[in-house]
């Protein structure tokens, strides 16, 4: 006999009720069939966007407060852990066209704990009961209707009220019970739609690094390798030993670089996960200093480095990490100014955390977000030379290693990029 297998997303989409799932920091992350009806959206246009960004309050409407309302109960549900009914709520609904319908709801917001009993998201439920209450709100000019009439709109009054206080009773019973025969199936699917999520956006950027890996930096690699191959066999035995020297640290620096950029592209064309792996970061720095020597000398460049940790992650990536950003603070430093360039480690409860302090030209605040953009330059080439993807592989990077990357700075005051790094054991 075949096992019944149940497409549990399906059936999330097809509840009858009007559903919507909620990140603690009010993103909607997903929402029922039912509910984009009632509400007149379209899911893949509401998903990811800020709930109030979605449903804002009327602005022709001065005594509007479904906004202030609805947050005040989120909020109740964030601090408390709790679920939390709200009383039948007045909350226009935007129309396609722009135009604000009424509506009236009645609402139930509901926690979702995960293991460590924090909340991961919230479930929001709602009722229409717009008919109802324009019904009663009609009442008085109903008078003249028939008696048989009188009383059915009485009946509906005394449901509506009656239903909502029942509601406000039995909601946190109730609902915990749902929640808890439902846990395993919201958890599955924010974690599916998340992983999805995450993996189309890796996937356009490594189609994207790809394509600039294999025509914009092998080949040069390969024609510098050649050459200097070349020259080596050559002037074998001719040159003196600075020279073989200087000789073989290009090649030796060129075939590293030529290895970064054959790895990262074929995990790019591969799109699997590499194996994390213990990584030296003093060996990392060092070895990227001596890449970086020349740019270093021909900048009267003074860096400092504290003893760095050794912490579980990709090599090649942990590499490229600090090459970029040492590279950052190279190029963009003050006319006639030698940079001063600082790295440290900062050992925190589940992190490393990383700070590379230059004193170069800045930035704006405006542009703090920018920069991880990528292609985004915020000067020209004649000015600063680079392909505006640097920082958005360092942001790659940090976040597929469980951290965050983020800058302090002012005009003319330098830049300090901080980032960090899980501490895995």
């Amino acid at each position: 006999m075949n096992k019944l297998v149940i497409d549990f997303e399906q059936l999330f989409l097809s509840l009858p009720g009007l559903y919507l799932i909620l990140s603690p920091d009010l993103t909607i992350l997903s929402s029922s069939e039912a509910y984009n009806l009632a509400s007149m959206t379209k899911r893949d246009e509401i998903i990811g966007k800020k709930l109030f960004d979605v449903f804002p309050d009327n602005s022709e409407d001065l005594t509007a407060d479904g906004v202030s309302n609805l947050s005040a109960s989120l909020q109740s549900v964030l601090k408390n852990k709790m679920p939390h009914t709200m009383a039948i709520q007045k909350y226009d609904i935007r129309r396609p066209d722009g135009v604000f319908e009424v509506r009236y709801w009645s609402p139930i917001n509901i926690p979702f704990l995960d293991q460590h009993n924090e909340v991961a998201c919230i479930i929001h439920r709602v009722q229409d009961v717009t008919e109802f209450v324009i019904i009663q709100s009609q009442q008085q000019e109903a008078e003249q209707l028939t008696r048989g009439l009188q009383t059915k709109l009485s009946e509906m009054e005394i449901e509506i009220i009656t239903r909502a206080k029942e509601i406000q009773k039995l909601n946190t019973e109730l609902e915990a019970k749902v929640a808890t025969r439902t846990a395993t199936l919201q958890q599955s699917k924010i974690e599916l739609e998340a992983q999805a999520k995450k993996l189309k956006t890796q996937n356009k950027e490594l189609e994207q690094f790809a394509y600039i890996a294999s025509h914009d930096l092998q080949e040069p690699l390969r024609t510098l390798i050649s050459f200097a191959s070349l020259f080596e066999e050559e002037f074998k035995g001719k040159l003196n030993e600075d020279a073989e020297t200087y000789l073989n640290f290009i090649i030796h620096s060129s075939k590293r670089m030529q290895q970064l950029v054959q790895g990262l592209l074929d995990y790019s064309r591969i799109g699997k996960e590499v194996s994390l792996k213990p990584v030296n970061c003093n060996e990392i720095i060092n070895e990227v200093m001596d890449d970086m020597a020349a740019s270093i000398n021909e900048s009267a460049a003074k860096i400092s480095v504290q003893p760095l940790p050794e912490l579980t992650g990709n090599p090649i990536e942990m590499r490229q990490l600090f090459q970029n950003l040492l590279s950052n603070a190279l190029k963009f430093r003050k006319k006639d100014t030698s940079p001063q360039i600082s790295i440290t480690a900062e050992q925190q409860t589940s992190n490393w955390l990383f700070s590379i302090k230059d004193n170069g030209i800045g930035i704006a605040e405006a542009d703090k977000d920018k920069i991880f953009t990528i292609f985004k330059r915020l000067h020209n080439r004649d000015e600063y030379e680079g392909t505006g993807i640097g920082l958005s592989h360092c942001r790659k990077i940090v976040e597929q290693h469980g951290g965050n990357i983020w800058i302090d700075s002012q005009p003319g005051l330098g830049s300090t990029f901080h980032f960090t790094i899980q501490n895995k054991s």
